[in-house]
């Protein structure tokens, strides 16, 4: 912060004076992170694969309009071919972090391809390592299935990444004796093992979106942010097509206020995915209901 008590007693211009102040208020600005209610405020990412008919084409082009129109990071779904130290300069030079990526856990967690994902995320700078699907046959299956990602989850944690799971209809609809497939996953993994909860995924199959949410605290680093299926363009707040009803947004949102795990909100708008324009009306309108 600026302090102009102890400037040196003379006369400055206008223009010095307007830069100096200029100055103040935006350190100020970068502290003020937190919400009303005293924790890290979440920052802003975007699910790659929303923009996956055109990211490819010119990825440092577009990561620069992501950071120019209110983007914090990136979620990315694959590698394009780029070496970790380029994927990690690609979104340093954008400005932007690189939140992680979506990989087949059953393939890049598991065995001798555990270390080598671990070197390569961590080279690149992700934070963290998240799969989805996972079907099964079984409630056994899917929790010999949440062990080993527990155990990759550990691995991780010394490197500084996190991993977790990517909800979707199959862990809800699926259930063994009343269990959720989602519950037996988690039943008897390791506390590190995150849950990323596809908000639009889950809500659609009828699940109690903020109970699963309230299930499992500490374990939301991040979470996708996608209305109820089928929508419009994917757009937040634009009721499906089907007649069914939106995310309930504020509640959702209400409870994640109170959860201190959360590092991320990530941008889930796949209806255009050869167009920004979705995910950047996502934005503005998750950051107007996020303003706590």
């Amino acid at each position: 912060m600026v302090n102009f008590s102890q400037m040196k007693r003379k006369e400055i211009n206008r223009g010095e004076f307007l830069k100096l102040f200029s100055s103040s208020v935006a350190i100020s600005a970068a502290g003020c992170c937190t919400s009303r209610c005293g924790r890290s405020k979440p920052r802003y990412g975007l699910q790659l694969y929303s923009i996956n008919k055109i990211f490819w084409q010119s990825p440092e082009k577009i990561l620069a309009s992501l950071k120019a129109g209110g983007f914090d990071g990136v979620e990315f779904y694959n590698y394009g071919g780029k070496t970790a130290k380029q994927m990690r300069k690609m979104c340093a030079d954008a400005g932007l972090a690189a939140i992680g990526t979506h990989l087949n856990g059953d393939v890049s967690l598991v065995g001798d391809e555990l270390k080598k994902t671990l070197d390569f995320a961590a080279e690149a700078g992700f934070e963290s390592l998240v799969t989805p699907h996972a079907m099964r046959k079984s409630a056994d299956e899917y929790k010999k299935f949440g062990c080993a990602m527990g155990q990759a989850a550990e691995a991780a944690a010394s490197y500084g990444i996190k991993v977790g799971i990517h909800s979707t209809y199959h862990h809800f609809t699926t259930k063994f004796d009343g269990m959720t497939a989602w519950d037996a996953i988690y039943s008897e993994a390791s506390d590190l093992l995150q849950q990323q909860i596809d908000t639009g995924n889950t809500f659609h199959t009828g699940a109690d979106l903020v109970a699963i949410l309230k299930k499992y605290p500490g374990r939301h680093h991040s979470i996708h942010a996608k209305e109820n299926v089928p929508t419009v363009d994917g757009v937040f707040g634009v009721p499906p097509t089907d007649g069914g009803k939106c995310v309930p947004w504020k509640e959702v949102i209400s409870y994640m206020q109170t959860e201190t795990s959360q590092k991320w909100w990530i941008v889930e708008a796949e209806g255009k995915p050869a167009s920004l324009d979705p995910s950047f009306s996502c934005l503005r309108k998750l950051k107007e209901w996020c303003d706590c």
